[in-house]
């Protein structure tokens, strides 16, 4: 397993601060790196804006093409992602199994809901045409939580890509390993340079990546008060 920051398409160490993941049943360190600085996510938001317009012109075609290779790479890596789940979250193998299993089948749906509610129609009018289009929102942030590492950010990330949007992706500092293996899986997938960028850290992370210039929108999963925070 890679660590730390994936930026542009290459990994790094972070410039930040020195922090562990460990196992809650034995103490053990699951994973250690360093967090993302603010320097380091205006470089990564820097990847992200050369790397939006080429991927939002990208044939659907070629980004489903992507997402399926990228849902294979998850499956070849089932059993050391559901393994990391469990020793960063402390959740049953076999419940850590089953979300490994629903990050795959994630990918047909979010394909199905993609080709649902986006696209582009034409139908013509008494007064002409009535046009009916659809545009990525281009650099959109995604927080991942601690009690599903793997299957809520993937559920973000999934549509978000698909839609042409290009991603930065702070996992939860409690499960940065199951984070930069979905990278991994990213990476293997052929998912072109700066499309996705991992920054891993706390608190101070992500408020540097709130607050980056250029952010066009956030994707989580939580509560009201959360987002408020």
């Amino acid at each position: 397993m890679r660590t730390e920051l994936y930026v542009g398409g290459v990994w790094r160490e972070g410039a930040g601060e020195s922090f562990a993941s460990h196992d809650p049943a034995t103490g053990d360190v699951v994973w250690k790196g360093h967090a993302a600085t603010a320097d380091d996510v205006a470089e990564a938001m820097a990847a992200a804006h050369l790397a939006f317009p080429s991927w939002a012109r990208r044939p659907l075609d070629e980004r489903l093409a992507i997402v399926r290779s990228f849902a294979k790479a998850i499956e070849k890596r089932a059993d050391v992602i559901a393994q990391t789940i469990s020793r960063e979250m402390g959740k049953a193998l076999w419940d850590a199994r089953g979300e490994v299993q629903a990050m795959i089948g994630k990918i047909e749906i979010s394909i199905r809901a993609q080709a649902e509610r986006a696209g582009a129609r034409e139908e013509k009018a008494a007064f002409g045409a009535m046009t009916l289009s659809h545009h990525p929102h281009g650099v959109l942030g995604v927080f991942g939580p601690f009690n599903f590492p793997g299957h809520l950010p993937n559920g973000h990330i999934v549509p978000a890509l698909l839609a042409g949007n290009v991603v930065l992706f702070k996992p939860s500092e409690l499960t940065p390993g199951v984070g930069a293996l979905m990278v991994e899986a990213w990476e293997e997938a052929g998912l072109p340079a700066g499309v996705l960028n991992l920054l891993q850290g706390a608190r101070e992370t992500g408020g540097a990546l709130l607050d980056a210039q250029g952010l066009n929108g956030v994707l989580f999963t939580g509560s009201a008060h959360t987002g408020a925070l």
